[in-house]
């Protein structure tokens, strides 16, 4: 297990593709349900358990969700179990880095410490990248579709996050 999250961590600093992933529903659906085991807790933090499970169902689903009709639209599709992982596994070395990150600045008032918040940010467009460069490779696609097509998924996200957000208050 350490070997595949050593994976992860190289698909995070793009030194290896979801192609590296061994296919593999089993690593899936541990991968899947660390992710959002991870996801729940941090979302958790400072919301309703409601509103937390709704945003992390939809999170998940929309990640399975746009890596399917990629490589649905792509005829890719035998290549779903090692994208998804991939997108789950790197999810979880993301959600590793945030988490102490969004404590820290949920203890501080936006104008006493703007650090973590700063560092929040790098991790988003260090995460963007990641999943520009999982979807190229998996897609068959040039680094900037895979950068367009991530901008996109993490913009379509936050939308409907925020609109869940909206109908939760």
């Amino acid at each position: 297990m350490l070997l595949i999250f050593k994976l992860f961590i190289d698909i995070c600093l793009l030194r290896a593709n979801a192609e590296n992933i061994p296919s593999s529903r089993y690593l899936l659906m541990i991968t899947l349900t660390a992710y959002f085991s991870l996801s729940l807790g941090i979302a958790l933090h400072d919301n309703s358990t409601t509103l937390a499970l709704s945003t992390v169902l939809v999170g998940l689903l929309m990640m399975i969700g746009f890596a399917q009709a990629g490589l649905w639209i792509r005829n890719f599709l035998n290549r779903s179990t090692q994208t998804i992982t991939a997108l789950a596994g790197t999810g979880v070395i993301f959600d590793l880095m945030s988490w102490p990150l969004i404590i820290l600045a949920a203890k501080y008032s936006v104008d006493e410490m703007m650090f973590p918040r700063y560092l929040l940010f790098i991790l988003l467009f260090w995460n963007i990248t990641v999943i520009g460069h999982i979807l190229r490779n998996a897609l068959s696609i040039p680094f900037w579709a895979g950068i367009g097509i991530s901008l996109l998924y993490v913009f379509t996200y936050l939308r409907v996050i925020r609109l869940l957000f909206i109908a939760g208050s």
